[in-house]
């Protein structure tokens, strides 16, 4: 009888997290079809190239907000108020809770230069937030002194993929584009 329940409980378990992990997320590909957002990123560093080694990017963070609105972030570089970093993790060697993957990079010169991102997962608790993204001037929080981030988030309402076009959807926040949020170095090399 005891060897029965356990077995019950065991493949119960086994159930809800086989579930869980196949649970649809929404995707949320972030797009710039034009080169406006290379544009910006030359602003803050004039040597940032097109495709950069995988370990020399910059990092690109998702946030959630309870909100319609996207709130500054502290001198230490979290989330303030009601808005907190996407808590999926792609799981790719390297990267940081809440990071998009792949970091920053832009396709080629012949195609127009378009930021070309990875997907940033959200899972199906946090639908009906809001998500949105900043690009930093390192490959690493610690790093990083400024950051540009979107001039609105984007509602999150069903799973599956979401091609969030940024320019001219959404488009960057540029008041003023490099927002400052901490003292140290200026570019991310």
């Amino acid at each position: 009888m005891r060897y029965r329940f356990v077995m019950i409980a065991v493949l119960s378990l086994t159930y809800a997290l086989s579930w869980a992990q196949n649970t649809p997320k929404a995707i949320n590909i972030f797009k710039d079809n034009t080169d406006s957002t290379y544009v910006l990123v030359k602003m803050e560093d004039p040597d940032y190239p097109l495709i950069p080694p995988l370990e020399d990017r910059w990092l690109v963070m998702a946030y959630l907000s309870k909100d319609n609105k996207i709130n500054p972030l502290s001198r230490k570089g979290l989330p303030t108020k009601d808005d907190y970093i996407n808590p999926y993790n792609t799981k790719l060697p390297g990267t940081i809770t809440g990071q998009v993957a792949y970091g920053l990079r832009f396709g080629p010169e012949e195609a127009g230069k378009p930021l070309s991102l990875g997907g940033a997962v959200v899972s199906p608790e946090h639908f009906g937030k809001y998500i949105y993204i900043r690009i930093f001037n390192a490959r690493t929080l610690e790093d990083a002194t400024k950051y540009m981030v979107l001039s609105k988030p984007f509602k999150i309402t069903q799973a599956g993929p979401q091609n969030l076009t940024i320019i001219p959807e959404y488009g960057w926040d540029m008041n003023p584009v490099w927002k400052s949020f901490r003292k140290g170095k200026t570019s991310g090399k």
